[in-house]
């Protein structure tokens, strides 16, 4: 005949700090309805074992009768971490990591210890207002807190998104050109590669020249530049092959997808940049044997066949600008002097849109339309200068 197992007594006597006996209980709860974990809890501090196990017994009854209205005291913070971990896995790590910043800097310090039932659109207003005067991202921090409550609605815990009822305030417009894109002009292009010309032939000094090249000449993100293999460029008809981009992660950096689907393109690359790149594969080749080193394969690594990231590329341009008098203009200058000579040559806005491969024209015109204008100007004062003539 079986024996009954014996129920286990959550109830424990332990020893206090200061020699004194108590009583505590570890006790499960259920399963929270919102997260669908198990409810664990622990309490401690009871002068007896009978006033432990009455306050076990009144707090699982109240659990029984009010667990499925516990959303109601459930934070921004607590919906925002069962978002979280969804959300993870929908996007590229690089864009999670942005997204995380942005709530444990601005959204969380403000939202997170509210109650989600008890945030209202007057609240909601004043963060909105007093974002706007602190950042220009005001719009996207909103936007991106607004999703935490769309997730709640969802959820089963709202009924309205407060955030979608505000009035969205205006930031005033600083009077600069910092939002004007800035780029080099052919002078100083010049310049800038008549240095790097110039200096003495070796691992370091012939990569900074191949890769400023092939930037400046192919309109390519930095990112997707130093994830190239050698196998991406087809020397018989001109052209490199952009698939991947080199991107950051928690754990450091690792080659991915490729920054948009129209992103991933085959781009027409000019003789004189395939010149300079098949002699840079051969002499990366030579340098990296002086070391026993075989077969690189990546086009834009170290010496080692190391990883080169972003940040060294910007100390090194930091230097470069430096010795050759121009200024430095950050690492996006290539792309946007790309654009700039493509315009300057007559190509269409399209054009430059399909060379850039951005996804939409829009992004194109909002970014370089001013520079189309500019462009236009010229045209028209060297008409004028030719009649005149």
């Amino acid at each position: 005949m079986a024996t009954k197992q014996k129920k286990k007594n959550p109830i424990k006597k332990y020893t206090k700090k200061d020699g004194s006996t108590a009583y505590m209980f570890k006790a499960y709860l259920g399963i929270d309805p919102v997260t669908g974990k198990e409810v664990h809890t622990t309490r401690r501090g009871f002068s007896s074992s009978k006033k432990a196990k009455l306050a076990l017994s009144r707090l699982k009854l109240d659990y029984e009768e009010n667990g499925l209205q516990k959303d109601k005291k459930e934070t921004f913070r607590q919906v925002y971490e069962l978002w979280l971990e969804t959300y993870k896995t929908t996007v590229k790590e690089v864009t999670f990591i942005k997204t995380e910043i942005k709530f444990k800097k601005w959204i969380l310090p403000v939202y997170g210890d509210l109650r989600i039932k008890e945030v209202t659109v007057k609240r909601a207003q004043q963060i909105a207002n007093a974002w706007a005067k602190e950042t220009d991202q005001y719009k996207v921090l909103h936007s991106t807190a607004k999703r935490i409550f769309e997730y709640a609605i969802n959820l089963g815990m709202l009924q309205y998104n407060p955030l979608a009822h505000i009035m969205m305030p205006k930031r005033p417009k600083k009077a600069t050109n910092s939002d004007v894109v800035k780029v080099y002009s052919k002078e100083q292009l010049k310049t800038l590669f008549t240095y790097v010309d110039s200096l003495k032939p070796n691992y370091s000094n012939d990569y900074n020249k191949t890769l400023l090249r092939f930037l400046f000449y192919s309109g390519c993100r930095i990112s997707e530049a130093l994830a190239l293999n050698w196998t991406d460029i087809d020397f018989e008809d001109n052209n490199v092959l952009i698939n991947k981009t080199l991107s950051q992660t928690k754990h450091g950096y690792k080659i991915s997808d490729p920054k948009t689907d129209k992103s991933a393109a085959t781009i027409a690359l000019d003789a004189e940049t395939i010149s300079l790149l098949k002699k840079w594969q051969i002499n990366q080749r030579k340098y990296m044997l002086s070391l026993g080193i075989t077969e690189p394969t990546m086009i834009f690594c170290g010496i080692y066949k190391q990883m080169i990231t972003h940040h060294a590329i910007y100390a090194r341009m930091l230097t470069i600008t430096d010795k050759c008098s121009i200024p430095f203009l950050g690492l996006h200058v290539t792309r946007h002097t790309h654009a700039s000579l493509l315009l300057d040559a007559g190509a269409s806005m399209k054009e430059v849109q399909d060379r850039l491969r951005h996804a939409k024209i829009s992004m194109t015109m909002d970014t370089y339309g001013h520079l189309s204008k500019e462009t236009k100007d010229k045209t028209i004062e060297k008409l004028v200068a030719h009649l005149n003539s």
